[in-house]
């Protein structure tokens, strides 16, 4: 069993990401900035099983 976040930003704006599950921790960053075809979308995938799973999004700021 898979349970997806979808972080989505739009325009001239960016937002921090960071998630941890077990072993596994990533840190990213989602820009809107030049998407033409309505916000940009990340989706992050958290699997099923005893490790905690946790999410940080943010503050939201201007891409310049």
């Amino acid at each position: 069993m898979t349970t997806q976040v979808s972080i989505s930003v739009n325009g001239d704006f960016k937002v921090p990401v960071k998630y941890k599950q077990g072993d596994r921790e990533v840190s990213l960053e989602v820009s809107g900035k030049g998407s033409t075809n309505g916000p940009k979308v990340e989706t992050i995938p958290f699997y099923h099983g005893n490790n905690i799973m946790t999410l940080e999004i943010g503050p939201e700021t201007k891409d310049e």
